[in-house]
């Protein structure tokens, strides 16, 4: 495959060796306070990979998609799948938006600073009644006031809310159940009417705060808007097929390292005097772990390198979203169970992707939601 070319070979070892000296070493410390400091995206915005994939007008690199896919892949070597979804969060759900459909002003205010880890953002679409069905479930609203929006409701499940600098939030500017009647909003966190009602706790991804927001008669500029009015559904709709492609890649890239793990601590574990590694049975089921595993690896390169070029495959890449999560789940599952009990330490890393990991058939639309999108597509 010609993905990766010597140049993304060379970012990624450089990535690689930021990722293992600088936030490796704070990763059970963060888990357990489950937290993550501002630093760590200063840290990276200093590295430049916010902005390795943008135009070099509004602060990027310029470079290809494949950057991007890099940093999904080398992130989980942090051994904090929390701090990977977050970070990936400030590259990929709202910077290319920015990028894209941004004034200058909103550029030069939130995208360039959010580019230097210097301001941190979040997109804000899923609400307490719904997600995916964006059409009926929102029902924060944008009231025509002038110059100016008044916006009213609730996000929920919101990447980075908590801490956010500002929201680029959906939000309804049209009484109609249509798809032409959203808009994407600017919001800064610190408007009048603006508060995060809570830091929401969950199963896993400790070191990815999650917030559940609420905008009481927020008035925001509609210098604010995003792009053009009431096409807000279209420019958020674009991204999700990127996400869904780059979370089966960041996927598979950790669940190799789950496997290589897996693989050293078989060679160490004696049972009968000899390796588990010698096991046939043992053998066996990790040879057949590694043959899913690159094949579901081969699958999300192959849409990557389509995409790269210009291609987007959506079909395909809603079969990664859910096929492909459904062999890391069951690589991660048979490797827990290899380790024994071991695996099923709190202070085993490995017991933190098998919780982590789960989020990957949810967030970014759920595999039942994949399905139903697939069917469409085979016109079932």
């Amino acid at each position: 495959m010609t993905l990766f070319s010597a140049a993304h070979q060379e970012y990624r070892a450089e990535l690689r060796r930021l990722v293992e000296e600088r936030l490796l070493p704070h990763a059970d410390d963060w888990e357990r306070r489950a937290e993550l400091p501002r630093s760590a995206f200063e840290e990276l915005g200093r590295a430049g990979v916010f902005g390795k994939h943008l135009p070099v007008a509004c602060g990027g690199e310029g470079l290809d998609f494949a950057y991007n896919l890099i940093l999904a892949e080398e992130l989980p070597r942090s051994r904090m799948l929390g701090l990977t979804l977050s970070m990936m969060a400030q590259a990929q759900f709202f910077t290319p938006l920015l990028a894209d459909l941004g004034s200058e002003e909103q550029k030069r205010e939130f995208l360039r600073p959010a580019i230097r880890g210097e301001k941190i953002g979040a997109l804000a679409v899923t609400e307490p009644a719904g997600g995916s069905d964006v059409v009926r479930a929102c029902q924060t609203t944008a009231s025509d006031e002038g110059d100016y929006w008044l916006v009213s409701g609730e996000k929920k499940y919101i990447t980075n809310g908590p801490i956010a600098d500002f929201i680029v939030a959906l939000v309804r500017t049209r009484p109609e159940n249509a798809t032409t009647s959203f808009s994407l909003l600017i919001i800064p966190t610190d408007t009048p009417g603006f508060r995060v009602r809570e830091n929401m706790r969950k199963l896993g991804l400790h070191t990815s705060p999650t917030g559940w927001l609420e905008m009481d008669r927020c008035r925001i500029p509609k210098a604010l808007t995003v792009g053009k009015p009431n096409l807000g559904f279209f420019y958020a709709g674009t991204r999700l097929i990127e996400e869904r492609l780059v979370a089966a890649a960041c996927g598979v890239a950790t669940a190799g390292m789950v496997l290589d793990l897996t693989i050293d601590f078989l060679r160490h574990r004696r049972i009968y005097d000899r390796p588990l590694s010698e096991m046939q049975a043992v053998r066996h089921k990790i040879v057949e772990t590694a043959a899913e595993l690159e094949m579901a690896r081969r699958f999300v390169y192959s849409l990557a390198e389509t995409y790269r070029d210009g291609k987007v495959e959506a079909k395909e890449i809603c079969m990664a979203k859910f096929q492909v999560v459904d062999v890391v789940h069951r690589v991660v599952e048979r490797c827990l169970q290899l380790h024994g009990g071991a695996g099923f330490l709190e202070d085993n890393w490995l017991s933190r992707v098998y919780r982590d990991m789960r989020v990957l058939s949810v967030g970014g639309g759920a595999s039942e939601m994949m399905k139903d999108l697939v069917a469409g597509y085979l016109r079932l």
